[in-house]
């Protein structure tokens, strides 16, 4: 793997953005529900109450999308190059900061309770998870996990870590990062959502998306725009 730096930010000034936009939208009670649960994490992680905790946002927190002002998103982007949190649901801030909450500096341990709470999750959990990839720490350790929801057949979990999410632009090596792009040609989901597409732009992957699109030429089915742009500008 050639990953292409460190680039997760400190986990308390996620969590206290993060807490900033949901105590905005969120009910007195719901905001009093989650203030408790990570309160519970950050005293002693309990990954049985973890996984009930994260069950139950659906229903103690609700989903809206997260509503942010430009200075949000400008706060976003100096915690985080390529974070687009404006595509977040308050439902998924909340169990990434119940992530995060368990977080002590132990990148492994840490990496291994996300990879087995993705394994068991449902898919709106999952793709919570996955977004969460973009600002979690250990970012190298969970890099097999991302890998996995590349390979996910069911979509809003693939695009949760291939499209607006900085994690493979940053960690993915060569190899992985095109079969990732080929594989939204193939799923239908955009590539101009692919944070980073055009700074790892590369004659191979070039060559296999110019091969996909003779390949359905062939076949007389049809290219999306942009595919054929990406392809022609290179």
């Amino acid at each position: 793997m050639d990953p292409r730096g460190p680039t997760s930010a400190e986990p308390a000034s996620i969590m206290a953005l993060l807490l900033r936009w949901l105590s905005r939208q969120l009910s007195p009670e719901a905001m009093g529900w989650l203030a408790a649960e990570l309160e519970r994490q950050r005293m002693t992680v309990d990954v049985r109450r973890l996984a009930l905790s994260l069950g139950l946002v659906g229903r103690k927190v609700g989903r809206t999308d997260l509503t942010l002002d430009p200075d949000d998103e400008l706060a976003a982007q100096r915690l985080r190059a390529g974070w687009q949190p404006r595509l977040w649901g308050t439902d998924e801030a909340a169990r990434v900061a119940l992530l995060i909450a368990t977080y002590r500096g132990d990148d492994q341990p840490f990496a291994a309770r996300i990879d087995r709470l993705c394994t068991t999750a449902e898919v709106t959990e999952h793709v919570a998870y996955l977004k969460g990839f973009a600002v979690f720490p250990a970012g190298r350790q969970l890099h097999d996990r991302a890998r996995e929801g590349v390979r996910s057949s069911i979509g809003p979990v693939l695009e949760a870590i291939a499209c607006h999410n900085p994690y493979p632009f940053d960690y993915f090596d060569e190899a992985a990062w095109n079969q990732m792009v080929v594989k939204c040609v193939f799923t239908g989901a955009s590539i101009n959502s692919i944070v980073g597409l055009e700074q790892r732009r590369n004659p191979e992957l070039l060559q296999m998306l110019r091969d996909l699109v003779s390949e359905r030429h062939a076949a007389g089915r049809s290219v999306p725009d942009a595919v054929l742009a990406y392809v022609g500008s290179g």
